[in-house]
């Protein structure tokens, strides 16, 4: 890929810490040979482009029609102030504007008595409780009314044992009541970490056009999944208090939800409230109960009859985020992307030559299938928790995703690593997914939601190493991807492991828990460092010579079958010509090693897990010793 593009979410202002450089496209840790790598020229990308193409957003319109839709049965709707809790006055003209006038104001021009309003609304059919924040009265701030109504809320939610659904747009908290507003924060973040505790059901967040302070730092950041319509705005210091601070102006579309999106601090993006109402209904239609799942025969995806042998479709819609729902993307270009495995299975390919062609395919190759196939095609029904974005030719998605995945009656967290795109004519590149501090902790996020919603877990893990820039150590990518490991590795419920391409340095292990069920396909690699890092190590040369990576690769034993052997590889699944049919011994795969813990105890689990990777060699070389 190109060296001369920006990072998606900086503003292009030449910060080094941003800057989206050559060294964000060396390659894992330690970095893959520049010439591995599509490098045909692209025009700059900026958020200020990506803002300026976004849709329009009319935060009235949008919540109304989401009450609508919803049908809410309002709660405690009489709920109003009272008193002029602070006496807080503002001069107009000749006169003094007391709370109490604005409040009346505020009602006269909505017509409601408050901020807030909550009760039970219905998505396709599936119920949940509903709090919503309208801007229409008083910019949607936030008072002592709106974080009752919340706190009731939840607890509604918690008894009722159904999902809890926030949306709206917030000014932030409301001034007039000063400190009496200001601890609705901590009493909404207590009560949705309550409402955690007690249930698994999920906690749900979406941004609604504009959405600043109190509310954007309590109800928002700790809900399980934060989604956003397109058009809205999200931080918590609004853009002119940051310049008063700063003294410089904020870079337009940096506030935005499309740049939170691509720094991680919203997960989701809808292009409307049709959308919205789709998503979180298949979100809370998804069976979380823990089933053992009957063993099927030639079940999965089978290959669509507009796809040629031995490949995939690869699609890209318009410029800027694709809808969320795949069913709701509008495709305008397909290309077919072939699977030919550069390594050649059944000829006379040395041994070495072949894990060349491995690792060059694994580094460079778009004809490899990918964590998104993989939710479309192993399983029964999926909900992305993910956009992708494009721009020029770039079909850019994030280093890591998730989504729900259903087999039969059982629904799995899926994470995985996810490579990008470079769609031009009928030609395919690839860009290979380098997970940086903030990938991490969305993975991390992800496991959390998966152990409250009582969901066993898929990894599937695809990459060379995480993002080798001083940028990324500086925002703690050691923390992060040990934390992800911590997180993986203690899941309560049954995990199924699959590396289907690199499983690469710690950044692999980040999404790869050893230990209870392991798959491998046959043309994955797994190793401690990107081989070409490990050969400058061995050899002490900056740039070691074909040769030399090759003996490192060899050596280093790294394929499935030496992984199975180290006793680290359970299954060994076959990457076919045929993706489908890669897809299917996939899910089989999953359906065994899900049923071989199905039963068992948290505890156990970890046992087995600690027994499993227990060092064997220990007792060998103590007898050797003695």
């Amino acid at each position: 890929m190109t060296d001369s593009r920006e990072r998606p979410g900086t503003s292009g202002a030449g910060d080094d810490d941003d800057a989206f450089g050559e060294a964000d496209y060396l390659t894992g840790d330690g970095g893959v040979t520049r010439d591995l790598l599509d490098r045909r020229p692209v025009v700059p990308r900026t958020v200020a482009a990506l803002y300026e193409a976004r849709p329009k957003l009319n935060p009235n319109t949008a919540i109304t029609e989401f009450l609508r839709r919803v049908h809410l049965q309002e709660r405690h709707g009489h709920m109003r102030v009272v008193d002029d809790l602070i006496g807080l006055q503002r001069r107009v003209g000749d006169t003094i504007e007391h709370y109490k006038d604005k409040l009346l104001n505020a009602e006269a021009k909505s017509g409601a008595t408050e901020s807030a309003k909550f009760g039970i609304g219905h998505f396709d059919g599936q119920r949940a409780v509903v709090y919503v924040v309208d801007w229409a009265f008083f910019a949607g701030s936030l008072g002592e009314v709106a974080g009752e109504k919340f706190v009731q809320a939840a607890e509604l939610a918690a008894r009722e044992k159904l999902p809890l659904v926030s949306m709206g747009a917030s000014s932030g908290v409301r001034q007039h009541e000063n400190v009496l507003g200001l601890i609705q924060m901590q009493r909404m973040a207590a009560a949705a970490n309550k409402f955690q505790h007690t249930t698994n059901r999920p906690y749900i967040c979406v941004l609604a056009g504009q959405v600043w302070g109190g509310m954007s730092a309590s109800a928002v950041p700790v809900a399980d999944l934060v989604v956003a319509l397109e058009g809205t705005d999200y931080g918590f210091a609004g853009a002119r208090v940051i310049e008063t601070f700063e003294g410089k102006q904020v870079p337009k579309g940096m506030q935005s939800a499309e740049a939170n999106f691509l720094d991680r601090n919203v997960d989701v993006l809808v292009k409307d409230v049709d959308e919205l109402i789709a998503f979180l209904g298949r979100i809370f239609a998804a069976d979380r109960s823990v089933n053992k799942i009957r063993p099927e025969k030639d079940a999965g995806a089978t290959r669509p009859s507009d796809v040629v042998d031995g490949g995939r479709a690869m699609t890209a819609g318009p410029e800027g985020f694709s809808a969320a729902l795949w069913d709701h993307q509008v495709p305008e270009q397909t290309v077919q992307v072939p699977r030919a495995r550069r390594d050649r299975p059944g000829t006379e390919m040395a041994l070495r030559e072949a894990l060349m062609a491995r690792y060059n395919e694994i580094a460079a190759s778009a004809g490899r299938l990918d964590t998104e196939f993989f939710l479309q095609t192993v399983f029964d029904s999926a909900v992305p928790f993910y956009n992708h974005v494009r721009f020029e030719d770039e079909k850019t998605y994030p280093n890591v995703v998730a989504g729900l995945g259903t087999i039969g009656e059982q629904t799995f967290m899926v994470i995985g690593d996810q490579p990008s795109y470079r769609l031009s004519g009928g030609y395919v590149g690839k860009k290979p997914a380098n997970p940086g501090p903030e990938d991490f902790e969305y993975a991390v996020r992800m496991m959390q939601a998966a152990q409250r919603w009582e969901l066993p877990i898929v990894f599937f893990t695809d990459t060379l190493g995480a993002l080798p820039t001083m940028a990324a150590e500086r925002r703690g990518q050691s923390r992060a991807i040990a934390q992800s490991i911590k997180t993986s590795a203690s899941h309560p419920l049954p995990t199924v492991s699959i590396i289907s391409g690199a499983m690469g340095s710690g950044g692999g292990l980040a999404t790869t828990p050893f230990g209870r069920h392991t798959v491998m396909l046959d043309s994955a690699l797994g190793f401690v460092s990107e081989p070409r890092s490990t050969a400058t190590i061995l050899y002490a040369e900056a740039n070691p010579t074909v040769e030399q990576v090759g003996m490192t690769l060899e050596t280093m034993r790294a394929s499935a079958d030496d992984l199975r052997a180290q006793g680290l590889v359970d299954t060994i699944v076959h990457d076919a010509e045929d993706p489908y049919a890669t897809s299917r011994a996939l899910r089989a795969a999953i359906v065994e090693g899900y049923n071989r813990q199905y039963g068992l105890t948290p505890r156990r689990l970890r046992r087995q897990a600690d027994d499993r990777l227990r060092p064997k060699t220990l007792g060998r070389l103590a007898t050797e010793h003695d």
